[in-house]
């Protein structure tokens, strides 16, 4: 509704003087965060003054800005065919292909722009985030040429750092993380980083507590709390272990490591039931590998022995057996259930001498991997000939 004598809402007049008369009101207009206006001046600014090369970059950049990027693509194009040595140009053209994901125009634009400038930080990063898309490892190389040219850009430092971790170098990554953390001591994203470097470092602890900061800081996400707790389990803190473990399952219910864990964790406790359900449902989840669904059989194996339920244990163990017949102690749970629980001899003698027959059968660097198999195997040796004994003389078993 408009006022008495109000009119209503008019296009400015557009200056009718030189290129710079245009450029100023379009650059007033910017500032005021009116880019549709500032747009228009420009267009119409180009209608009088074709030929103005800084209304012309002026109105590319906002194009750019706004994301009307075929727009901006042309003047881009135009401005590197009249410079071939135009740098800016160059980046916005491999800007606009990465949008686009046009990545194998992306990285010749890259190669050329740093052709010119090679310490173009921009270029770099993009060129790094390009490569990393692709999973390219040749992106360290670039990230480390612009950690050198610039030491504190954190962008710059994350990925050089992930990227460390990701190619099995985790202690690469953690210099990287620390540079930034003495700075910025609250970054919640590189604390986590480094909790993750620690932990595939085997510094169990140092990960916990590098993951408990950032999630006193804040931090709420399911990766946290899943290797704050994963960390924990690993240290043998079983309670807080279940602590961050629990709420890792709420915030990602899918994620069958975290109830592995959990349910290996609970298993510890009093919480047998829970740990079969978590221990169950890592087993929906998981991928078919059979040495992991094996151990997680034998995990549940565990938990029925210590409740005493025997029968059970027997039969989790017999499903570990089943699924990896490369790891031969389940066999041996199987035979020492029904040796030492059941106190069926005849039964425990079979599966005694399956554990042996499967040690004779594996290689000697398989078997170098457990340091308990040979004192196990000769307390199964004496146990064999002991039950011969027993059996001979109950019922004459020869």
């Amino acid at each position: 509704m408009l006022l008495c004598g109000q009119e209503p809402d008019r296009t400015p007049d557009l200056p009718e003087g030189d290129p710079q008369e245009f450029y100023l009101k379009a650059l007033s207009e910017i500032r005021a965060g009116r880019t549709d206006s500032a747009l228009r001046t420009l267009q119409a600014a180009l209608q009088l003054h074709p030929d103005s090369h800084v209304v012309k970059r002026l109105l590319a950049a906002q194009l750019f800005e706004a994301g009307a990027y075929p727009e901006a693509n042309t003047y881009y194009e135009s401005f590197a065919r009249e410079d071939s040595g135009n740098a800016e140009a160059w980046l916005k053209l491999a800007e606009i292909a990465s949008f686009r994901q046009q990545y194998d125009r992306t990285i010749p634009l890259l190669r050329h722009l740093l052709d010119i400038d090679s310490a173009n930080l921009g270029g770099l990063v993009l060129l790094g985030e390009t490569l990393t898309r692709m999973n390219d490892t040749a992106a360290v190389a670039v990230y480390e040429k612009a950690h050198r040219l610039l030491p504190g850009n954190q962008q710059v430092s994350y990925a050089l750092a992930n990227w460390h971790i990701q190619l099995g170098r985790p202690g690469y990554a953690v210099p990287l993380c620390v540079q930034v953390l003495e700075k910025d001591t609250t970054n919640i994203r590189f604390l986590k980083l480094l909790g993750f470097a620690a932990y595939k470092l085997n510094d169990y602890t140092a990960a916990a507590e590098h993951f408990r900061e950032a999630i006193a800081l804040g931090d709420s996400s399911a990766f946290s709390f899943k290797y704050a707790g994963i960390a924990r389990y690993l240290d043998v803190s079983f309670p807080e272990a279940i602590r961050f473990l629990t709420v890792a399952s709420r915030l990602d219910s899918t994620d069958a490591e975290v109830h592995f864990f959990l349910g290996t964790s609970l298993g510890t406790t009093t919480r047998k039931k829970e740990a079969m359900f978590h221990l169950e449902k890592s087993l929906d989840l998981i991928k078919p590998d059979p040495a992991v669904i094996a151990r997680i059989y034998s995990e549940q194996g565990n938990i029925m022995r210590l409740e005493t339920e025997y029968e059970k244990a027997y039969s989790f163990y017999q499903k570990a057996w089943q699924a990896d017949t490369t790891n031969p102690m389940a066999v041996y749970y199987m035979a020492s259930i029904l040796d030492n629980s059941l106190q069926r001899s005849r039964e425990a003698l079979a599966d005694y001498s399956l554990f042996l027959e499967v040690l004779d059968r594996m290689p000697a660097d398989a078997l170098g991997k457990n340091s308990q198999i040979p004192t196990i195997r000769g307390i199964v040796v004496d146990r064999i000939e002991l039950l011969r004994e027993e059996l001979f003389f109950r019922d004459g078993f020869d």
